[in-house]
């Protein structure tokens, strides 16, 4: 048996998460003299409306080595091989988080995986993942399979405004490639586990073009979601969009809300693609 570990900002979907398939441990939100435990404490619209009138940014922080090693004890509890699958270590903490916690059960058949990428493609690798345990893969040779897989995933982001990532301190290498450029809305893709600027268009609605046609460049897929911060009946257009240019069937694309931990740094208006490259 395989159970599978993500931490929450693989943004796992609520009906998945309610069926019990997948054990999240929540990012860590530091809200003033709060800390919050991302999807537990605080909900995903309940986030939004406080970020929208927030003085000051909250700050997000990887889930503790203790908190990890909790709900490796439970996975593996029955004798169940566990697998760990993380947001990008170059963007988190968090790999090192779950690494070191594994560590502390050597008893336990567990392994940790860098997803190299953020929010619904460590799902969608973590679905992977139960898929080919049900096939009677080993967990080596799962790992094995994913570490193959993790470069066909694809997440495609378009921010509203550059304001929160640059208040989060995390703007980094994306402002260089943007050349100080402030008043755009920047379409960001995560690449080689990075984040990194692909264009910088001026308009939102130039922004959303772009995303589709980003994403039309790395077809097929197998997989394909619309994630939004606060916007839903604009994901629901681009989601359409998605549709009309022949990247999957619209009733296969699903529109997921991007997680408090996330949206932090994305802002208000944030939309994205993310997808599962089909098996070439």
């Amino acid at each position: 048996m395989l159970r599978v570990v993500v931490d929450s900002t693989a943004d796992v979907p609520p009906v998945l998460r309610a069926s019990g398939a997948l054990t999240v441990v929540p990012v860590l939100l530091h809200r003033g003299d709060e800390t919050l435990r991302d999807d537990v404490d605080i909900s995903r619209d309940a986030f939004y409306a406080w970020l929208t009138q927030a003085d000051a940014l909250p700050r997000t922080a990887a889930p503790t080595v203790g908190m990890f090693a909790d709900a490796l004890r439970v996975a593996a509890a029955d004798g169940a091989s566990v697998l760990v699958i993380t947001v990008s270590q170059a963007l988190s903490a968090t790999y090192g988080a779950a690494c070191q916690a594994a560590a502390l059960l050597p008893a336990a058949h567990i392994a940790v995986l860098d997803s190299r990428s953020i929010a619904l493609p460590i799902t969608y690798l973590a679905l992977e993942a139960l898929r080919l345990a049900d096939a009677g893969e080993t967990l080596p040779d799962i790992v094995a399979q994913l570490e193959q897989r993790r470069s066909q995933t694809m997440a495609l982001v378009a921010l509203d405004t550059l304001h929160y990532l640059e208040r989060g301190g995390r703007i980094g290498r994306v402002a260089a490639l943007l050349g100080g450029l402030l008043d755009i809305k920047p379409v960001l893709a995560v690449a080689d586990g990075t984040l990194r600027a692909v264009d910088r268009p001026r308009t939102r609605r130039r922004a959303l073009e772009r995303l589709v046609e980003l994403a039309a460049a790395q077809a097929p897929f197998s997989r394909l979601d619309v994630m939004y911060t606060t916007e839903p009946d604009v994901a629901d257009r681009l989601a359409d969009a998605c549709a009309a240019a022949g990247l999957l069937p619209r009733a296969r694309i699903g529109l997921v809300q991007i997680g408090a931990v996330l949206g932090a740094h994305a802002g208000p208006g944030a939309l994205a693609i993310t997808a599962l490259r089909s098996p070439t």
